[in-house]
C-alpha cells in the first residue's frame, strides 16, 4: 500500500464528524476512529477502506465523478 495515500485516506476519515460511522458490506459498521486505526495497521478492512478512497479518486481523475453536471 501506497504510504502516502494510506495518509491521505486517515486525513479523509479524521474530517469526518465526531460520531460517525462506516458500514463494511451491511454487516459491519466501524467508527472513524476504528477505521484509522485499520487502516494504520492494514488489515483486511484498512485495504478495503483504502481501496474504495483510490477507487473514488481514480473515478475523479478520470472526469466520471462529474460526467453530465459540468457539461
Amino acid at each position: 500500500m501506497n504510504e502516502d495515500f494510506q495518509k491521505l485516506v486517515c486525513a479523509r476519515l479524521r474530517a469526518l464528524p465526531k460520531g460517525y460511522s462506516i458500514s463494511i458490506g451491511g454487516s459491519q459498521n466501524v467508527t472513524k476512529e476504528e477505521a484509522i486505526e485499520h487502516v494504520n495497521s492494514n488489515d483486511e478492512i484498512g485495504q478495503l477502506l483504502v481501496a474504495v478512497d483510490r477507487h473514488y479518486f481514480d473515478m475523479i481523475k478520470a472526469g466520471k465523478i462529474y460526467e453530465g453536471i459540468t457539461d
